[in-house]
């Protein structure tokens, strides 16, 4: 399975490596401008993980440029065909995420380790 993850904290993208790196293909931007890109140019991805707060910050406001609200609106617009998956622990910005994104892909965590 090839995987999108949206994530800036390292620990959190080391407990991704550890559960999810032996079986799957793992791409992680910390960018949300980089993973855009990697979405037009790699093709597909089965399943993309969205964090809201970037850049090491918390409670970003997101229409800021870097959040995962903007690549959720990016994956709306484009019609990405992938499982989404939102593991922020920011409430309002999964909230805003989830609104944007198509139901019928959409999974929400309310916690990050809810995923394993």
């Amino acid at each position: 399975m090839r995987i999108l993850i949206l994530e800036d904290n390292k620990e959190r993208i080391k407990i991704f490596r550890t559960h999810l790196g032996p079986k799957h293909e793992l791409y992680f931007f910390d960018q949300v401008e980089e993973a855009k890109k990697a979405l037009l140019s790699m093709g597909t991805f089965d399943r993309i993980y969205l964090d809201h707060d970037l850049d090491g910050r918390v409670f970003v406001d997101s229409d800021e440029s870097n959040t995962g609200y903007q690549l959720a609106k990016y994956i709306a617009l484009q019609k990405v065909n992938a499982e989404i998956i939102i593991h922020t622990l920011n409430p309002w910005g999964a909230a805003r995420m989830k609104k944007v994104l198509p139901k019928s892909k959409r999974v929400v965590f309310d916690e990050l380790f809810d995923i394993w």
